[in-house]
């Protein structure tokens, strides 16, 4: 008879955090976030490998909030545990005031160029990204990066 197995350690990480604007630094939102999403990724959640991409992908949408999209709202990450058809996944999501501008990936950019390259950079380093309204006055641009499939799950 197989012995029962014994639960997992009590992991106290949360698989979602996230920050408003109002807990990120007033002069520097973009610079901010980038530095709270790498210790996250990096030193709470323990995925060095993802660290540098996902803190790329922040900064990119964080800028587009802050220049196109009336200014940063919120931040938030999340780490889902694996599912029977699913991956494990970490998602950034980034919150704005202008639900009625429609990211969009555009056809003839530069990629030398400081404008309109951020979205292409994204959908290069995330596995899927994209965007809803949350409400009234805002709109949520989210990306998916998925993690290496020998990690265990999150729980």
């Amino acid at each position: 008879m197989d012995a029962l197995a014994l639960p997992a350690p009590f992991d106290a990480t949360p698989t979602r955090v996230g920050w408003d604007v109002s807990a990120l630094d007033p002069h520097r939102p973009v610079a901010e976030a980038r530095h709270r999403t790498r210790v996250w990724v990096q030193q709470h959640w323990k995925l060095p490998k993802l660290a540098d991409s996902v803190e790329l992908a922040v900064g990119e949408l964080c800028t587009n909030a802050v220049r196109h999209g009336g200014g940063l709202t919120g931040l938030e990450l999340i780490l889902a545990a694996c599912r029977e058809y699913a991956p494990p996944v970490l998602r950034v999501m980034v919150i704005d005031h202008a639900p009625e501008l429609v990211p969009e990936l555009a056809d003839d950019y530069d990629p030398f160029s400081e404008c309109g390259r951020g979205l292409h950079l994204v959908a290069a380093l995330s596995h899927r990204w994209g965007w809803h309204r949350t409400g009234f006055d805002e709109k949520q641009v989210w990306c998916t990066f998925t993690l290496d499939e020998g990690r265990r799950s999150p729980r």
